[in-house]
């Protein structure tokens, strides 16, 4: 059997228009599953979080615009899973480097302050994801300001 990573990539991969390097399609899944998880923590699931969830998903692979929405059917599924972060992150801590675990971190924040606020139960599951896959503090708290100062919020 194997990983919920490779469940995830096979059911979605025919949607992309060329192969891409493993790593980066690790990257993404884990990436659309965690945002969705982040856009939700709060309950409210607003336009603009969607709206930036595609944003940042397109932006990290040639993905057609026709084919986001099966995208998105598919991470919203995998959520719906209601996955086990410690297995998930366990999987992503295995075939993820340490910086692209951390730009996973950054684009959470980004989902997560898109309406301009940043509710304490999205800080919380941040942060609990951050420490699943061993993130420093140090680089949660700067990265944690410096999506906060990018969005124009403030940072005390």
């Amino acid at each position: 059997m194997g990983s919920f990573l490779d469940k995830f990539r096979n059911k979605i991969l025919a949607s992309f228009s060329h192969k891409e390097d493993l790593d980066r399609l690790n990257e993404f899944f884990s990436l659309g599953v965690l945002l969705w998880e982040v856009a939700f923590a709060d309950k409210k699931f607003l336009p603009q979080e969607e709206e930036r969830l595609k944003q940042i998903l397109s932006s990290y692979t040639k993905i057609s615009s026709e084919n986001i929405s099966l995208v998105l059917a598919s991470i919203k599924e995998a959520s719906q899973e209601r996955i086990d972060l410690y297995t998930f992150t366990h999987e992503i801590n295995i075939q993820l480097s340490y910086s692209a675990k951390l730009r996973i971190i950054e684009e959470l924040f980004r989902v997560a302050c898109i309406d301009k606020e940043l509710d304490e139960r999205e800080l919380e599951l941040i942060r609990e994801i951050s420490e699943l896959l061993h993130i420093s503090h140090k680089d949660f708290i700067e990265a944690k300001i410096r999506i906060k100062k990018e969005l124009g919020l403030k940072t005390y």
